[in-house]
């Protein structure tokens, strides 16, 4: 039997910042910034408002912790549910698209949780992140990932759990044996199911939440001495063997500090499920060649990986006729009917799509498919192959190997600042948004934690 637990406990308590490349400091600081904007900018959505009342009526307003976009306080668990259910409510959050997760949402708002616990520097801050991006994506290579998400479960909540609890412990100081104890409180911990998408619910935001919140509390535990299962991956009744068919321990450790998962990890110019990239990117492309009139449109036909179908395309009646906008994050024909229509896909563009009649009709006329070669790059690539037939018998095709934002196909600077700068601006004003920035950029410096922490301009 493979010492998996171990062997990731004694990594991520016994890192520390000068065993980190200089790239892949770099990096983490490239994920907190694009994580730090989605954080702030859904501050104000219906989903946060509603679970800071309810964390309000449990009493967990009552401690010293801050949220990034927020002026209010908060007890350790709460800021990490809050800004974790945050992250992850625009669906515009980062991608390890071969372990099919989203690694920043529950990693980061633990750290920043943890960090501000003990008075950490913005340097141990970017320890702490890198542990717990490591350890998440080991685990999630470990299941495989797969095998876990058709099964129903929610990985990114399930195996985030690990990667909060790393975060944290690494933040704390524990001892590889404090960690493995932490991993093994973790364990009982872990859930978060596919089931909201039946009826486009929040469940989605709070499973990540959850698992920021859980990480925290596991690693707390285990700082104060608190026990935790044993082999909480590879034993008998461990992660690995009760939440997936067909484990490979083996994965988990492979490389394990010398090959740096976070670095394979992308960002998103879309705010929708990765699968629906590919063919956004595809459209864009159609429009630089071809003058796409949607009334002239007979049909879309698109290919993804088999997947992707069941995550974006399935059951397409449903995603022809999205009714919220957790719907409108995995429809298919409804992103690519905005990026048809206006040559662009942001969050503000999900309301209005939902009622407009033109949006509407042209969903109605595209078909999701399974795409043969989409389902060989899978899920090394989120592939996708766009087909559009106009009404005058003209046939226009165009096929994404993998959406931009992937590591291959990284977007420039200047559009990273621009997301960036198109999140925060609204809520911190121009000269927080720069303050932040800043702040960001000279986090490898031994620097308070608080510095990341810019007060809204209005609340």
């Amino acid at each position: 039997m493979i010492a998996v637990t171990q062997q990731l406990a004694r990594f991520a308590a016994d890192l520390r910042f000068d065993d980190l490349p200089p790239e892949v400091v770099d990096r983490t600081k490239l994920l907190f910034m694009d994580l730090s904007g989605i954080i702030i900018r859904s501050q104000s959505l219906d989903s946060s408002l509603v679970l800071k009342e309810t964390l309000r009526d449990l009493g967990l307003d009552s401690g010293a912790l801050q949220v990034q976009g927020s002026a209010e306080r908060w007890l350790p668990q709460a800021a990490a549910l809050l800004a974790g259910a945050a992250a992850h409510s625009l669906d515009f959050d980062d991608t390890h698209a071969p372990a099919q997760l989203h690694p920043g949402a529950p990693i980061i708002p633990a750290a920043l949780a943890a960090a501000q616990m003990v008075g950490a520097s913005t340097r141990d801050l970017i320890v702490g992140i890198v542990a717990g991006y490591e350890v998440m994506i080991r685990v999630a290579l470990g299941l495989p990932v797969l095998k876990h998400g058709e099964r129903g479960f929610h990985p990114s909540a399930t195996v985030g759990v690990f990667g909060a609890t790393a975060a944290a412990g690494n933040l704390f100081k524990l001892s590889p044996e404090q960690m493995e104890h932490a991993f093994g409180t973790a364990l009982s911990e872990s859930a978060g199911t596919g089931q909201f998408v039946v009826n486009g619910s929040w469940t989605k935001r709070f499973h990540v939440g959850n698992a920021a919140a859980g990480g925290v509390l596991a690693a707390s535990l285990a700082r104060r001495g608190y026990t935790g299962a044993t082999q909480a991956f590879e034993g008998k009744e461990g992660f690995f063997n009760v939440y997936s068919p067909e484990p490979q321990p083996d994965k988990a450790v492979e490389g394990l500090g010398s090959v740096w998962e976070i670095l394979r990890s992308g960002l998103k110019p879309y705010p929708c499920c990765r699968g629906i990239h590919a063919p956004l990117d595809a459209v864009m492309n159609l429009h630089a060649k071809h003058p796409i009139d949607i009334a002239q449109i007979e049909s879309v036909r698109v290919g993804l990986a088999r997947r992707s179908v069941y995550v974006v395309g399935e059951p397409q009646e449903r995603r022809r006729n999205p009714r919220n906008v957790v719907d409108c994050q995995f429809s298919t024909h409804l992103c690519l009917s905005i990026a048809l229509k206006h040559r662009h896909m942001g969050w503000d563009d999900y309301e209005p799509a939902l009622a407009d009649p033109e949006i509407r009709a042209l969903m109605q006329r595209i078909d999701v498919y399974e795409d043969a070669e989409c389902e060989s790059n899978f899920p090394t690539a989120f592939s996708g192959l766009v087909e559009i037939r106009t009404r005058d018998g003209q046939t226009w095709r165009e096929f994404v190997y993998a959406p931009r934002g992937e590591p291959e196909t990284m977007l420039s600077a200047a559009e990273l600042r621009a997301k960036f700068s198109l999140l925060v601006s609204a809520v911190l004003g121009a000269v927080g948004e720069t303050a932040l920035f800043n702040a960001i950029q000279a986090m490898d410096q031994p620097n308070a934690v608080d510095t990341l922490f810019v007060a809204p301009a209005r609340q």
